[in-house]
């Protein structure tokens, strides 16, 4: 499968954090013919390639949920008012699309709504708060009755995808984090023909939107020798913020050596750079001041797994609709082929030591 449509087909599929089924049973499907497949009890899976030899383990994590939404209380006349699962820019939310799934795995469109403009008496700071859905329901009645509703249900947004030959780009939702997801099947597909002196272990995590959960339960049974966070990372190349960019979309896969969760061993950073340039892969080395990754739990398991954070640019992170580069993409997937076929034992104690 082409790497568009695999991304195509992938931030389509509904997932928030807590709901990420879907999700799991894609990898599945596509990757365990191949590969010693498990999960863990909180939904998390497990794909392992042993290779030439047994050890080192490498460990490459993607999360699979996305953010989105829960139904939070219900209006008498049938709106739903609704709480944000992961972060969310207010400002864009407004008209936007969503739907909503009840128990039995309806799905119904919706409409985030609030009050316009001709009504209001007084301007204020648009909050989640101030939000409703509108589902078409005509009283919470109709809404429990018609539409199985019911507080607790999950919401996902609603979007387009879109290719553009110019310029290779993509548009679409989610691609926080299913460029991780693409990357773990891609290379999960291409573990038939590589020759690795090593283990592959594939993780796709679950609620790392919701503080990094899934990843700390891998991390309390994991026994990787080095872990690869793939994600897809919050460009910052769009007028207004302050600084150089230092994650551009079409300049390459970002190499991320801080955030405030997690300092990248010299190290690691030294192997993953030089590898990168004795293979002519565009990359761009970050420092991030805010946010983490599942990096945050790998990095401190057992008795410390040497970690990076490896990602693709993404414009509009956390919205309905994001925007990468498929050069971007196709830049980490020959990063991390790179890194499969050279982490030895020698390599790996070099980087642990």
């Amino acid at each position: 499968m082409k790497y568009r449509d695999l991304l195509q087909e992938l931030t389509l599929l509904p997932g928030i954090s807590g709901y990420e089924r879907r999700i799991a049973r894609y990898l599945e499907k596509e990757l365990a013919a191949d590969c010693s497949f498990s999960k863990d009890n909180m939904g998390s899976v497990l794909c392992e390639y042993e290779g030439s030899q047994s050890t080192p383990k490498i460990m490459f994590i993607a999360h699979m949920d996305e953010v989105g939404f829960i139904v939070s209380d219900i209006h008498p006349d049938g709106f739903i008012k609704f709480h944000n699962i992961g972060g969310w820019n207010p400002n864009t939310l407004l008209s936007s699309p969503v739907e909503v799934f009840n128990s039995q795995n309806e799905s119904f469109p919706g409409i985030i709504g609030s009050i316009p403009k001709h009504f209001k008496v007084k301007e204020k700071k648009l909050e989640i708060a101030d939000m409703f859905i509108d589902v078409g329901a005509t009283s919470a009645a109709d809404l429990k009755e018609n539409f199985g509703i019911k507080i607790g249900d999950p919401i996902v947004p609603v979007a387009n995808f879109h290719y553009s030959e110019k310029n290779n780009r993509m548009f679409s939702k989610a691609f926080d984090d299913r460029v991780g997801v693409a990357a773990l099947i891609a290379l999960g597909k291409k573990m038939r023909e590589i020759s690795h002196p090593n283990t592959v272990i594939l993780a796709g995590s679950v609620q790392e939107e919701v503080g990094t959960r899934g990843s700390a339960s891998l991390a309390n049974r994991t026994d990787a020798d080095i872990c690869i966070v793939l994600e897809g990372a919050p460009a910052d190349d769009i007028p207004g913020i302050p600084g150089n960019s230092q994650t551009a979309v079409g300049k390459g896969a970002q190499v991320r050596l801080f955030d405030p969760t997690m300092i990248v061993k010299p190290e690691m950073r030294n192997f993953i750079c030089n590898l990168a340039e004795e293979n002519n892969i565009t990359y761009q080395t970050t420092v991030r001041k805010g946010g983490g990754t599942d990096g945050r739990n790998m990095h401190i398991a057992n008795m410390g797994i040497p970690t990076i954070v490896l990602g693709c640019p993404v414009r509009y992170a956390h919205s309905h609709n994001c925007l990468i580069s498929l050069n971007d993409f196709e830049e980490l997937m020959k990063l991390i082929t790179a890194i499969v076929e050279n982490m030895n034992a020698e390599t790996c104690k070099q980087i642990q030591n």
